[in-house]
């Protein structure tokens, strides 16, 4: 670990800077599993929120690291320049440090996920661990999705839950 691994609370950015949270939920009984992905600015506002719900039983830590792998996609495609990743999944977080490679699909998705990091090093992008209590949002937005398939908020788009839940963490 990192010395900024593990915070316990969301903290904001840099300003410049943005701050993606992503997390992932599994819905047995309904054969589904989602990630979500919130984009915070330095004042703690949303920027952008998405959701993805999947027909799938999969691994809880395979679904962790999908919602990584597309939370580095998404910054590289948006072109953001300065941006901290944070998931609540130490697991993967170490499995993509690690110069290790696992022979599976979820070592696919890995690979994918260091490959983005190489393509971003000329940005100031970073990953790391933080606990699930500074992931609140992006953990509300993953556990509610199972009812979207793909979706995506901006700040003036918000439902009120969605906005309170967002508006809680600043306030913790």
């Amino acid at each position: 670990m990192t010395q900024a691994d593990g915070k316990e609370r969301w903290e904001r950015p840099v300003e410049g800077a943005l701050k993606v949270n992503t997390d992932a939920a599994i819905f047995s009984d309904s054969n589904k599993y989602s990630y979500s992905l919130v984009a915070r600015d330095h004042k703690g506002e949303l920027v952008e929120a998405r959701s993805s719900c999947k027909q799938g039983n999969i691994d809880p830590i395979l679904a962790e690291a999908m919602g990584v792998r597309e939370a580095l996609s998404w910054v590289k495609n948006k072109g953001w320049y300065e941006a901290v990743v944070e998931t609540d999944c130490l697991a993967v977080i170490q499995a993509i440090r690690c110069s290790s490679i696992t022979l599976s699909y979820y070592g696919r998705v890995l690979e994918e996920c260091k490959e983005l990091l190489s393509q971003l090093k000329e940005r100031n992008i970073v990953l790391n661990f933080v606990k699930r209590s500074a992931n609140q949002v992006a953990h509300y937005l993953a556990r509610h999705s199972s009812f979207i398939a793909d979706c995506m908020w901006k700040k003036e788009d918000t439902h009120p839950e969605f906005s309170h839940v967002l508006v809680t963490d600043l306030k913790v």
